[in-house]
Protein backbone atom coordinates (compact mmCIF):
# COMPACT_ATOMS: atom_id res chain seq x y z
CA UNK A 1 0.00 0.00 0.00
CA UNK A 2 1.56 3.04 -0.86
CA UNK A 3 0.71 6.19 0.96
CA UNK A 4 2.34 9.83 1.70
CA UNK A 5 5.84 10.99 1.48
CA UNK A 6 6.34 7.52 -0.98
CA UNK A 7 6.22 5.43 2.15
CA UNK A 8 5.31 1.51 1.63
CA UNK A 9 2.56 0.22 4.32
CA UNK A 10 1.27 -2.73 5.02
CA UNK A 11 -2.23 -3.63 4.59
CA UNK A 12 -5.09 -3.47 6.52
CA UNK A 13 -5.64 -7.01 6.38
CA UNK A 14 -2.12 -7.48 7.82
CA UNK A 15 -2.86 -5.05 10.39
CA UNK A 16 -5.89 -7.22 11.28
CA UNK A 17 -3.80 -10.79 11.44
CA UNK A 18 -1.27 -8.92 13.47
CA UNK A 19 -4.11 -7.84 15.70
CA UNK A 20 -5.30 -11.29 15.64
CA UNK A 21 -2.19 -12.85 16.31
CA UNK A 22 -1.81 -10.91 19.63
CA UNK A 23 1.03 -8.93 17.81
CA UNK A 24 1.85 -5.28 18.76
CA UNK A 25 5.29 -4.96 18.00
CA UNK A 26 6.25 -5.33 14.41
CA UNK A 27 6.95 -3.40 10.73
CA UNK A 28 4.28 -0.73 9.84
CA UNK A 29 6.07 1.03 6.97
CA UNK A 30 9.27 0.58 4.36
CA UNK A 31 10.39 3.62 2.25
CA UNK A 32 13.42 4.94 0.01
CA UNK A 33 15.27 6.44 3.26
CA UNK A 34 13.87 4.20 6.24
CA UNK A 35 11.41 2.52 7.54
CA UNK A 36 8.83 2.76 10.31
CA UNK A 37 8.07 -0.16 13.27
CA UNK A 38 5.52 -0.07 15.98
CA UNK A 39 6.12 -1.13 19.87
CA UNK A 40 2.43 -1.19 21.20
CA UNK A 41 1.42 2.54 21.43
CA UNK A 42 4.70 4.11 20.52
CA UNK A 43 5.66 3.66 16.65
CA UNK A 44 10.00 4.51 15.63
CA UNK A 45 10.81 5.95 12.06
CA UNK A 46 14.66 5.01 11.33
CA UNK A 47 16.67 6.46 8.74
CA UNK A 48 17.51 9.37 7.22
CA UNK A 49 14.92 12.96 7.58
CA UNK A 50 11.90 11.52 9.34
CA UNK A 51 8.50 12.19 7.53
CA UNK A 52 6.31 14.88 9.12
CA UNK A 53 4.40 13.91 12.20
CA UNK A 54 1.50 15.10 11.34
CA UNK A 55 1.50 13.07 7.73
CA UNK A 56 1.93 9.44 10.13
CA UNK A 57 -0.52 10.76 12.38
CA UNK A 58 -2.51 11.25 9.19
CA UNK A 59 -2.07 8.27 7.73
CA UNK A 60 -2.11 5.79 10.93
CA UNK A 61 -5.71 6.97 12.02
CA UNK A 62 -6.56 6.77 8.30
CA UNK A 63 -5.76 3.44 7.40
CA UNK A 64 -5.73 1.43 10.98
CA UNK A 65 -7.43 4.02 13.20
CA UNK A 66 -4.18 3.89 15.18
CA UNK A 67 -3.34 7.03 17.28
CA UNK A 68 0.07 6.34 19.09
CA UNK A 69 1.34 8.05 22.12
CA UNK A 70 4.58 8.78 20.90
CA UNK A 71 6.61 9.06 17.61
CA UNK A 72 10.03 8.67 17.55
CA UNK A 73 13.24 9.09 15.20
CA UNK A 74 16.52 7.72 14.72
CA UNK A 75 18.81 7.72 12.62
CA UNK A 76 20.79 4.42 11.01
CA UNK A 77 24.67 3.95 10.85
CA UNK A 78 26.50 1.00 10.11
CA UNK A 79 28.31 0.00 12.83
CA UNK A 80 25.20 -1.26 15.89
CA UNK A 81 27.71 -0.33 18.60
CA UNK A 82 27.99 3.20 17.33
CA UNK A 83 24.18 3.42 17.32
CA UNK A 84 22.24 6.65 19.00
CA UNK A 85 19.20 6.45 20.70
CA UNK A 86 16.32 7.62 19.22
CA UNK A 87 14.73 11.14 20.03
CA UNK A 88 11.15 12.26 20.35
CA UNK A 89 9.26 13.52 17.64
CA UNK A 90 6.22 14.05 19.28
CA UNK A 91 4.00 12.46 22.06
CA UNK A 92 4.96 10.64 25.14
CA UNK A 93 8.48 8.98 25.65
CA UNK A 94 7.83 5.52 26.12
CA UNK A 95 10.87 4.15 28.60
CA UNK A 96 10.55 0.94 28.93
CA UNK A 97 7.29 -1.02 28.24
CA UNK A 98 5.88 -4.51 27.80
CA UNK A 99 4.80 -5.11 23.84
CA UNK A 100 3.24 -8.65 22.47
CA UNK A 101 4.07 -10.93 19.86
CA UNK A 102 2.00 -14.28 18.89
CA UNK A 103 0.92 -13.94 22.46
CA UNK A 104 4.02 -13.70 24.30
CA UNK A 105 5.03 -11.12 26.21
CA UNK A 106 8.88 -8.72 25.79
CA UNK A 107 10.55 -5.94 27.76
CA UNK A 108 11.36 -3.70 25.31
CA UNK A 109 12.67 -0.19 25.56
CA UNK A 110 11.95 1.30 21.81
CA UNK A 111 14.36 4.58 21.88
CA UNK A 112 16.96 3.02 22.85
CA UNK A 113 18.45 2.30 19.51
CA UNK A 114 19.56 -0.38 17.53
CA UNK A 115 18.79 -2.91 20.43
CA UNK A 116 15.32 -2.01 21.69
CA UNK A 117 15.08 -5.48 23.41
CA UNK A 118 13.24 -7.75 20.57
CA UNK A 119 14.08 -8.02 16.42
CA UNK A 120 11.37 -7.91 14.71
CA UNK A 121 12.77 -9.82 11.50
CA UNK A 122 12.73 -12.28 13.57
CA UNK A 123 9.27 -13.03 14.87
CA UNK A 124 8.29 -16.13 12.32
CA UNK A 125 11.27 -17.88 12.98
CA UNK A 126 10.18 -17.38 16.94
CA UNK A 127 6.64 -18.99 15.78
CA UNK A 128 8.41 -21.48 14.14
CA UNK A 129 10.38 -22.22 17.71
CA UNK A 130 6.75 -22.12 19.96
CA UNK A 131 5.47 -24.66 17.64
CA UNK A 132 8.07 -26.97 17.24
CA UNK A 133 7.75 -28.58 20.73
CA UNK A 134 11.59 -29.38 21.48
CA UNK A 135 13.15 -31.14 24.55
CA UNK A 136 16.40 -29.32 24.75
CA UNK A 137 17.05 -26.30 23.33
CA UNK A 138 20.47 -24.47 23.29
CA UNK A 139 20.36 -20.50 22.44
CA UNK A 140 23.48 -18.80 21.51
CA UNK A 141 23.80 -14.94 21.53
CA UNK A 142 20.65 -15.45 23.12
CA UNK A 143 20.65 -11.57 24.12
CA UNK A 144 16.87 -11.01 25.97
CA UNK A 145 16.05 -14.20 25.61
CA UNK A 146 13.18 -13.96 23.12
CA UNK A 147 13.63 -17.34 21.78
CA UNK A 148 13.94 -19.44 24.80
CA UNK A 149 10.94 -18.03 25.93
CA UNK A 150 8.92 -19.54 22.73
CA UNK A 151 11.18 -23.13 22.95
CA UNK A 152 10.35 -22.64 26.96
CA UNK A 153 6.30 -21.90 26.57
CA UNK A 154 6.25 -25.42 24.83
CA UNK A 155 8.06 -27.50 27.41
CA UNK A 156 11.84 -26.94 26.45
CA UNK A 157 14.49 -27.27 28.82
CA UNK A 158 16.80 -24.32 27.82
CA UNK A 159 20.44 -23.12 27.98
CA UNK A 160 20.68 -19.47 27.51
CA UNK A 161 24.25 -18.22 26.51
CA UNK A 162 25.30 -14.41 25.76
CA UNK A 163 28.35 -12.54 26.87
CA UNK A 164 26.28 -9.70 28.56
CA UNK A 165 25.28 -10.63 31.49
CA UNK A 166 22.91 -7.64 31.77
CA UNK A 167 20.67 -8.97 29.26
CA UNK A 168 20.51 -12.41 30.64
CA UNK A 169 18.56 -10.46 33.59
CA UNK A 170 16.48 -9.36 31.02
CA UNK A 171 15.52 -12.67 29.45
CA UNK A 172 15.05 -14.32 33.47
CA UNK A 173 12.02 -11.53 34.00
CA UNK A 174 11.11 -12.20 30.33
CA UNK A 175 10.35 -15.69 31.14
CA UNK A 176 8.78 -14.48 34.12
CA UNK A 177 6.80 -12.22 32.50
CA UNK A 178 5.67 -15.52 30.62
CA UNK A 179 4.60 -17.47 33.42
CA UNK A 180 7.51 -19.29 33.12
CA UNK A 181 10.00 -20.13 36.21
CA UNK A 182 13.38 -19.20 35.33
CA UNK A 183 14.80 -21.46 37.78
CA UNK A 184 13.05 -24.59 36.76
CA UNK A 185 14.93 -26.14 34.05
CA UNK A 186 16.56 -22.93 32.43
CA UNK A 187 20.44 -22.03 32.31
CA UNK A 188 21.54 -18.64 31.85
CA UNK A 189 25.80 -18.34 31.23
CA UNK A 190 26.96 -15.30 30.84
CA UNK A 191 30.19 -16.42 28.41
CA UNK A 192 31.77 -16.42 25.34
CA UNK A 193 29.35 -19.10 23.32
CA UNK A 194 32.04 -19.87 20.80
CA UNK A 195 33.77 -21.02 23.99
CA UNK A 196 30.88 -22.72 26.17
CA UNK A 197 29.80 -25.22 23.09
CA UNK A 198 32.71 -27.56 23.21
CA UNK A 199 32.12 -27.63 26.75
CA UNK A 200 29.05 -28.70 26.37
CA UNK A 201 30.48 -31.24 23.46
CA UNK A 202 33.28 -32.68 26.69
CA UNK A 203 30.13 -33.15 28.94
CA UNK A 204 28.32 -35.09 26.53
CA UNK A 205 25.16 -32.81 26.36
CA UNK A 206 23.04 -32.69 22.95
CA UNK A 207 20.36 -30.87 22.60
CA UNK A 208 17.21 -30.90 19.53
CA UNK A 209 17.15 -27.32 19.10
CA UNK A 210 20.24 -24.78 18.72
CA UNK A 211 19.43 -21.46 17.68
CA UNK A 212 22.33 -19.52 16.41
CA UNK A 213 21.79 -15.72 15.85
CA UNK A 214 25.42 -14.15 16.29
CA UNK A 215 26.35 -10.75 15.96
CA UNK A 216 28.26 -9.22 12.82
CA UNK A 217 30.88 -8.58 15.53
CA UNK A 218 31.21 -8.87 18.98
CA UNK A 219 33.81 -9.21 21.67
CA UNK A 220 33.77 -11.93 24.83
CA UNK A 221 36.30 -12.97 26.98
CA UNK A 222 38.68 -11.05 25.60
CA UNK A 223 38.34 -12.46 22.42
CA UNK A 224 36.69 -10.80 19.06
CA UNK A 225 33.82 -12.23 17.16
CA UNK A 226 33.24 -11.68 13.15
CA UNK A 227 30.73 -13.41 11.76
CA UNK A 228 32.50 -13.83 8.23
CA UNK A 229 35.65 -15.62 9.86
CA UNK A 230 34.00 -17.55 13.34
CA UNK A 231 30.19 -18.70 12.10
CA UNK A 232 31.66 -21.71 9.96
CA UNK A 233 33.07 -22.92 12.76
CA UNK A 234 30.57 -22.48 15.33
CA UNK A 235 27.98 -24.09 12.61
CA UNK A 236 30.36 -27.17 13.06
CA UNK A 237 30.77 -27.02 16.70
CA UNK A 238 26.98 -26.44 17.08
CA UNK A 239 26.33 -29.23 14.90
CA UNK A 240 28.50 -31.94 16.71
CA UNK A 241 26.22 -31.14 19.63
CA UNK A 242 23.06 -31.39 17.68
CA UNK A 243 21.15 -34.56 18.08
CA UNK A 244 20.13 -36.66 14.99
CA UNK A 245 16.46 -34.91 14.09
CA UNK A 246 17.02 -31.99 15.53
CA UNK A 247 17.27 -28.73 14.33
CA UNK A 248 19.99 -25.86 13.97
CA UNK A 249 18.54 -22.68 12.70
CA UNK A 250 21.51 -19.94 12.09
CA UNK A 251 20.58 -16.70 10.85
CA UNK A 252 22.63 -13.21 9.95
CA UNK A 253 22.09 -9.73 9.61
CA UNK A 254 25.57 -8.94 7.34
CA UNK A 255 25.23 -6.65 4.96
CA UNK A 256 27.58 -8.30 3.27
CA UNK A 257 26.07 -12.16 2.86
CA UNK A 258 22.35 -12.45 1.19
CA UNK A 259 20.86 -16.10 2.03
CA UNK A 260 22.28 -17.86 -0.79
CA UNK A 261 25.75 -16.71 0.63
CA UNK A 262 24.96 -18.05 4.67
CA UNK A 263 23.50 -21.11 3.01
CA UNK A 264 27.10 -21.59 1.61
CA UNK A 265 28.53 -21.35 4.78
CA UNK A 266 26.61 -23.88 6.13
CA UNK A 267 27.02 -25.69 3.26
CA UNK A 268 30.70 -26.17 3.38
CA UNK A 269 31.39 -26.04 6.89
CA UNK A 270 29.40 -28.99 7.38
CA UNK A 271 30.83 -31.10 4.51
CA UNK A 272 30.23 -34.72 5.03
CA UNK A 273 27.70 -34.89 7.66
CA UNK A 274 24.03 -35.84 6.42
CA UNK A 275 21.59 -32.67 7.27
CA UNK A 276 18.20 -31.52 5.59
CA UNK A 277 18.46 -27.21 4.87
CA UNK A 278 14.92 -24.90 4.35
CA UNK A 279 14.62 -21.53 4.69
CA UNK A 280 13.94 -19.58 7.62
CA UNK A 281 11.28 -16.92 7.09
CA UNK A 282 11.29 -13.07 7.26
CA UNK A 283 8.26 -10.94 7.32
CA UNK A 284 6.45 -9.73 4.21
CA UNK A 285 6.63 -6.33 5.66
CA UNK A 286 10.59 -6.47 5.99
CA UNK A 287 12.13 -6.26 2.71
CA UNK A 288 15.76 -6.49 4.37
CA UNK A 289 16.61 -8.40 7.33
CA UNK A 290 18.31 -11.27 8.64
CA UNK A 291 18.25 -14.47 6.62
CA UNK A 292 18.44 -17.81 7.97
CA UNK A 293 18.62 -21.55 7.32
CA UNK A 294 17.35 -23.96 9.23
CA UNK A 295 19.54 -27.42 9.13
CA UNK A 296 18.20 -30.67 10.17
CA UNK A 297 20.59 -33.38 11.37
CA UNK A 298 19.52 -36.71 9.71
CA UNK A 299 18.76 -39.75 12.07
CA UNK A 300 20.18 -43.53 11.62
CA UNK A 301 18.95 -44.85 8.83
Amino acid sequence: MHLGDGMDWISRDQWTDRARENTDAHRLASGRDGYLDRYGDWIVWSGGQAPRVEVLRGELLGHFGFAPRGYLGRELVRKASEQRPAELLAGEEPGKIVVRENGFSYEVEPASGYSSGLFLDQRLNRHWVAALGSKRMLNLFAYTCSFTVCAAAGGAETCSVDAAKRVLGCGRENLQRNGIDPADGHRFLADDAVKVVPRLAKRGETFDLIVLDPPTFGRADGRVFRIEKDLSGLVRDCFEILAPGGWLLVSANYAEWDARDLRAVCEESLGGARFAIEAGQLPAEIPHGAVSWRLRKSGPE
